[in-house]
């Protein structure tokens, strides 16, 4: 049967926050349920996703790097996932490529073959400000060591990282670039690994949406995006990023999805095993956007990502009064949470 097509909902109207919270678009239909395609770790609740011309079908609710403290949690996580449907996993920073791939060859069920693994060069970053740094021979070799920490030949998606906040980024216009002429190194070096067997397909993970619209623009071997959700909003023109992914058939990856813990009033180091009951009533929003592949919040523990999970079997639940005041309730949170670095990101309100 045919997942209803969901209209998107206004929630919020009265907040000037709203962007953070108020999707673009209605939630996809999927194929009837004879024409799918093969789905890794499928679980008739979860709901799956087109991630762009790759043709993989990635858990519209997915995992993210962060959250892990040791491998004995990580196998927990990643055994759960698996019973949850969940299929995508995508690491930053190097130590947490080791540590999953290390969990992963010691999982009962989600061994590296349960995956469809992303993974950036960390600590290697593209931006302009490293472009004198960066070699091709030095991004193989980050993508070589990639292959060893997940103990396998090979990987999914390579997704270097074109930019994270850093020191003097005070307003949208400050936000670090990536120039062509990396672009093109990454393009080449990418070419290769893939005609080598050690990478299928190329992303960019970046904070500046200029970066994306170029790669749109210019460069078709990169089948997704990466960004955090934060950026759907009006002022930095996410619909028609959004659009302009869909139009060249591009997968669109949402991250931190709760603001790295402020929308729960919470530091990252702060939530540990807690679990809010708001996360699912969030990401249920947040998927009523069509445009966007997968979203993929960081866990500390398997409770975490069960509630996560509710956030695509009940996408299609009306919401109710409890959940719009649990969307306020988080929205007036983050902007009273900001930490000081982003405290620049109040200019993203409506006017």
């Amino acid at each position: 049967m045919d997942d209803p097509r969901y209209n998107r909902r206004q929630f919020l109207k009265t907040t000037s926050a709203a962007a953070l919270v108020t999707s673009l678009g209605a939630a996809p239909s999927a194929p009837a349920q004879g024409s799918l395609p093969k789905i890794l770790n499928r679980n008739p609740k979860m709901r799956y996703r087109r991630l762009g011309k790759t043709e993989f079908w990635v858990s519209e609710v997915s995992l993210g790097g962060h959250g892990g403290s040791g491998v004995e949690d990580r196998i927990a996580v990643l055994d759960r996932a698996v019973e949850l449907g969940i299929n995508y996993v995508d690491n930053n920073i190097d130590a947490e490529c080791d540590l999953y791939g290390e969990a992963m060859s010691r999982c009962a069920t989600a061994k590296r073959d349960r995956w469809f693994i992303g993974f950036a060069s960390w600590p290697e970053k593209i931006t302009t400000e490293y472009e004198a740094q960066l070699t091709p021979e030095g991004m193989m070799a980050n993508i070589e060591a990639r292959l060893r920490s997940y103990k396998t030949d090979m990987l999914d998606m390579w997704r270097p990282v074109g930019a994270t906040w850093g020191e003097g980024q005070t307003s949208i216009a400050s936000m670090l670039m990536v120039s062509d002429k990396t672009l093109e190194m990454v393009v080449q070096v990418f070419e290769k690994a893939k005609q080598q067997g050690k990478v299928r397909f190329l992303g960019i993970s970046a904070h500046n949406p200029k970066v994306f619209r170029r790669v749109l623009e210019a460069y078709p071997q990169f089948s997704a995006i990466i960004f955090p959700y934060l950026f759907l909003t009006q002022e930095f023109g996410g619909d028609s990023l959004l659009e302009a992914a869909k139009q060249k058939d591009v997968g669109v990856i949402g991250l931190k999805p709760f603001g790295a813990g402020t929308v729960f009033a919470q530091r990252p180091s702060e939530i540990q095993g807690r679990v809010d009951g708001r996360a699912r009533v969030l990401i249920k929003e947040m998927l009523q956007e069509s445009r966007v592949s997968a979203v993929i919040p960081g866990v500390n523990v398997p409770e975490q990502l069960e509630e996560n999970v509710r956030g695509s079997y009940e996408r299609d639940v009306p919401p109710t009064d409890a959940d719009r005041q649990a969307l306020r309730e988080c929205t007036l949170s983050f902007y009273a949470n900001l930490p000081p670095h982003y405290e620049w990101l109040r200019d993203w309100r409506f006017a």
